[in-house]
């Protein structure tokens, strides 16, 4: 190889690594980066935003760390938390949303659809990893959130409902005994499985019931039974000691404002797996209980089966 071939190697080689550089540094930009003055519940205490031409975050990292446990927090000791990517359409809907955790393993991933020719959102979808549907959010016209619905293990059946009551969705197991307008319904995420994996949600639902002042409601009961009918007791953790339930209100423990009428309200559910020492395999079924201010009567939930299988 002569000089001047040599020479002109070297050249295309320095051109080929200065394109790479550009490219990398064009592909891989720093964002954004915003320290808070304090970190949040859970410990987010940094986050960086990439933006594309138009203005439009299209991807958020959040940090933990910092290397103290105040502020100001030292950006060589962040840590990433989780990222999140968005994906817009041409009327600026941020139509896909991708959660990940560290190493970018994906956590869930959100869909939106808009109203025609807005990015004012109408339907947002939540799916799990594998993605099985999660929750299903119905939006007013103006965007906020009018209806949640959520879903079993295989996303196919409602399992709690928060917000207005819809008129074409329903919980998969029904309801309990109305009460003066009230209705407790509860269903599992899944019909039969090991005991860690079985949960138990629960729905307040207020179909009329309409009265001055908040009107308090709190689970006093819940019963597990077996195929014999026993009751199985809950562990002593989560067994709420026996109190006088007065006519003019509920006992204090748990308790919360039911729902306005004509909403659905989610309350605190049971996960079987911790709520109760090992269960034998077999069928069992479940039922809540709740008290309402002002009524002497009780808010029965419906009866679901539960079935535990072998480890």
């Amino acid at each position: 190889m002569n000089k001047r071939d040599l020479k002109t190697n070297v050249t295309l080689i320095m051109l080929l690594l200065l394109s790479i550089t550009v490219r990398a540094q064009v592909a891989e930009p720093k964002g954004e980066l915003k320290l808070y003055s304090r970190a949040t519940q859970i410990g987010t205490v940094a986050s960086r935003e990439f933006r594309d031409e138009k203005g439009r975050i299209v991807k958020v990292i959040y940090y933990t760390g910092g290397g103290s446990f105040e502020a100001p927090y030292s950006e060589e000791l962040l840590r990433e938390q989780s990222i999140h990517s968005y994906t817009y359409d041409d009327h600026n809907c941020r139509m896909k949303s991708e959660s990940y955790e560290p190493g970018m393993k994906l956590s869930r991933t959100q869909e939106v659809r808009c109203f025609e020719g807005t990015a004012t959102p109408s339907l947002t979808t939540v799916r799990d990893v594998r993605g099985i549907k999660q929750a299903e959010t119905r939006h007013t016209t103006s965007g906020s959130t009018q209806t949640t619905l959520y879903f079993d293990n295989d996303g196919d059946k409602v399992v709690a409902i928060n917000g207005e009551l819809p008129t074409d969705a329903d919980l998969a197991s029904g309801w309990g005994q109305m009460l003066n307008g009230l209705a407790c319904g509860i269903a599992a995420n899944r019909e039969k499985g090991r005991q860690e994996d079985l949960q138990v949600h629960v729905t307040i639902k207020n179909v009329n019931h309409d009265r001055d002042g908040v009107l308090m409601i709190s689970p006093v009961l819940v019963e597990l039974k077996d195929r014999t009918g026993r009751v199985i007791e809950r562990k002593p953790a989560y067994t709420n000691p026996q109190t006088e339930i007065e006519s003019d209100g509920c006992p204090t423990y748990m308790g919360q404002g039911a729902p306005l009428a004509g909403r659905a309200q989610p309350q605190p559910g049971y996960e079987i797996g911790e709520q109760y020492n090992r269960l034998a395999p077999g069928r069992y079924s479940i039922t809540i209980t709740y008290c309402v201010s002002g009524l002497r009567e009780k808010l029965v939930s419906n009866t679901i089966p539960l079935e535990v299988e072998n480890r």
